[in-house]
């Protein structure tokens, strides 16, 4: 099967002044030191499906130190005619976006043409660390699955930073009050979508689990305001003096938690470091079995390093599960010797 991505072009991404590549092989393992440049080649694919960086980080600290903007550029497969994808985006946040000749105004229209799975060491915080590393896990993931999540959230998120804005500054109610229609419209639907992708995620880890003897896991969604809009909006309402105080807005999707239970206990607080290594692992093939069911575009799996600390049973089952993706690409300082990359094309990569 021939590649999803048959060329990428990157102008000032990081580390790369210029650089292009051809993908020959539906699986590439990037070869390179440290430093050289690999993570940012899977980050720039990333963000070509969906204008996002996996490394939640803004598109201006993508732009490489002493320019203004970067440039990234892929040819996808199509059906059986090649589709350029192409990317501009400026430190002032100004974004232009193409589907081969044509200029694409909205970002909904433009990221629907693949979809990336990210496999990343530091997915051990989604289980482990603080609260924020669940949100962005859950919101990455129904983003790539739900156009209208990915709406209603960064509808949100504007109005939020507006609201933040005006409360920290010396500006009257009402101009704080303009901003929460919006956020108690979607807020609202960002909980309902949380909850129903939650318990997907939920199930879809249950049955990877059912490798491990008698572990159950469960997830409580648990937020801090009414599901309601016109609810909602009277608590904007009630807290804006409050709120003025402060600062900042103290209600909201943006301080939601996502609570992870094994056999009923927090795995924050009583699982082992083994259990959470597994457990992101697994949080990770469930988000790629769930991609692969809600979504008709082909899945690309990015994977950074990750199958070091894995023992040979997970390692071999992320391999069998992930080559149903419909391109691979892994990262490592030297090719591994593993049967399963026997026929995946090298690339070095030297910065």
């Amino acid at each position: 099967m021939p590649p999803v991505i048959q060329t990428l072009e990157l102008q000032n991404f990081r580390n790369y002044e210029s650089y292009k590549a051809a993908f020959g092989a539906p699986g590439t393992v990037l070869t390179g030191p440290n430093g050289s440049g690999k993570t940012n080649l899977l980050e720039a694919i990333s963000f070509l499906s969906i204008l996002r960086s996996f490394r939640n980080v803004s598109a201006r600290e993508m732009v490489r130190i002493g320019e203004r903007s970067f440039d990234i550029k892929g040819v996808l497969r199509k059906g059986n005619f090649p589709e350029e994808l192409h990317v501009i985006e400026s430190v002032s946040g100004k974004r232009e976006t193409f589907i081969g000749p044509n200029r694409i105004r909205r970002s909904s229209e433009f990221i629907r043409e693949f979809r990336t799975v990210v496999f990343v060491p530091e997915d051990r915080n989604i289980p482990a660390g603080s609260s924020l590393f669940r949100r962005r896990f859950f919101d990455m993931f129904i983003s790539s699955v739900d156009a209208a999540y990915l709406t209603d959230l960064s509808a949100y998120a504007k109005a939020l930073s507006q609201r933040n804005k005006a409360l920290k500054s010396p500006a009257q109610e009402k101009i704080i009050g303009a901003f929460e229609p919006e956020m108690a419209l979607r807020a609202p639907r960002i909980a309902a979508a949380r909850r129903v992708y939650a318990r997907s995620v939920e199930n879809e880890v249950n049955k990877l689990l059912r490798k491990h003897g008698q572990l159950k896991f469960s997830i409580r969604y648990r937020n801090d305001f009414p599901e309601n809009e016109e609810e909602y909006l009277s608590k904007l309402a009630a807290n804006r003096k409050y709120e003025m105080l402060r600062g900042c807005t103290r209600n909201g999707p943006q301080l939601d938690e996502f609570e992870f239970y094994l056999n009923g206990k927090s795995v924050r607080s009583y699982a082992s470091t083994g259990q959470i290594r597994i457990l992101a692992l697994l949080l990770k093939l469930a988000e790629f079995n769930l991609v692969r069911q809600h979504c008709d575009q082909q899945v690309i799996v990015l994977a950074d390093d990750v199958t070091g600390e894995l023992d040979a049973f997970n390692r071999d089952r992320f391999f069998d599960i992930v080559s149903d993706a419909s391109q691979q690409f892994f990262t490592f300082t030297d090719f591994p010797e593993y049967p399963k990359l026997a026929d995946f094309e090298e690339l070095s990569v030297t910065g």
